[in-house]
């Protein structure tokens, strides 16, 4: 491990850690609260719910990247012994403290734990169901990953992915682009004006960069380098594949309005998206993945 990957792994840390922390502030790390979160709302609400539709008691489950580690907690909550790994110690002390406040409702279990999801090492054939939301796009040794997931799960066992593949497509950043410069944002108008002067023909490639977090955190986008979606389909049987929308979700974190005019606006936007993505005159990136170990 070189110097420059654990000032990495330490920053990675150190910013998802702020973050669950402010989140928590407002939201319990808890699905009954973080499901009325605009953008569970409007892009992922369902899919979660059919992860946790598959969940019975007495299941053994790991979640990979848990942060504050309400999908975890979930799981228990439908009776599963449950656990959850991640980076960052800070996400992990909110994610503990709040199970100790609940764990005596909970039917199943919850074990934190920190670990490098670039280097791990799992137990063999343990784990019925493995949940990995938002987290492989952030990885660089993504063929190790999905190697020790395979190695994990029991034969016939689930392993649900959301997340982004690939880089966005020229026609997604323009839609994403045309829709937040006529929608409110948190930029005013005269910034968002003064932006598309100042970079012309450069200003797709702006958005883009922003619709991909380009810079975000140490680890943001390492993983698109690599098609995670090839390497599942290499050792794995989908069931059920869910193409999100193209540029919905982008659009819903940008949006600036009451959630009673954003969200009948943001789901006629998934709607239209979908059609799109459909009929092939968008790409999305985004997508769900339910798979099982032969």
């Amino acid at each position: 491990m070189t110097d420059d990957y654990r000032q990495k792994l330490a920053g990675e840390a150190e910013l998802w850690g702020a973050e669950s922390e402010r989140l928590a502030r407002d939201v319990p790390p808890d699905w009954r609260y973080h499901r009325s979160l605009r953008h569970n709302a409007v892009i992922h609400a369902a899919n979660i719910d059919g992860l946790l539709a598959c969940i019975r008691p007495g299941m053994d489950a790991l979640e990979l990247g848990c942060a504050s580690g309400w999908l975890t907690l979930a799981m228990a909550q439908r009776g599963a012994r449950a656990v959850g790994l991640d980076i960052s110690d800070k996400s992990l002390a909110v994610a503990r403290a709040y199970y100790e406040q609940v764990r005596a409702g909970v039917p199943g279990t919850v074990e934190y734990r920190a670990a490098d999801l670039n280097a791990l090492d799992l137990p063999a054939e343990t784990y019925d169901v493995i949940a990995v939301k938002a987290t492989l796009h952030h990885l660089v040794n993504l063929e190790r990953a999905i190697e020790q997931i395979h190695h994990a799960l029991k034969p016939g066992g689930l392993l649900w992915i959301s997340d982004t593949r690939g880089q966005e497509a020229f026609s997604t950043v323009l839609a994403a682009g045309a829709l937040t410069f006529l929608l409110p944002t948190q930029t005013p108008y005269r910034e968002k004006l003064r932006a598309l002067l100042r970079f012309g023909l450069r200003t797709p490639s702006r958005v883009q960069a922003s619709m991909e977090a380009e810079g975000l955190s140490p680890f943001e986008g390492a993983g698109r380098e690599m098609d995670w979606l090839t390497l599942v389909e290499a050792r794995f049987t989908i069931e059920r594949r869910v193409n999100l929308p193209a540029f919905t979700g982008y659009v819903t974190a940008q949006l600036k309005a009451p959630d009673a005019l954003a969200l009948p606006l943001l789901k006629t936007l998934r709607g239209f998206d979908r059609l799109l993505v459909r009929a092939g005159l968008l790409r999305n990136t985004s997508l769900v993945i339910y798979a099982r170990k032969p």
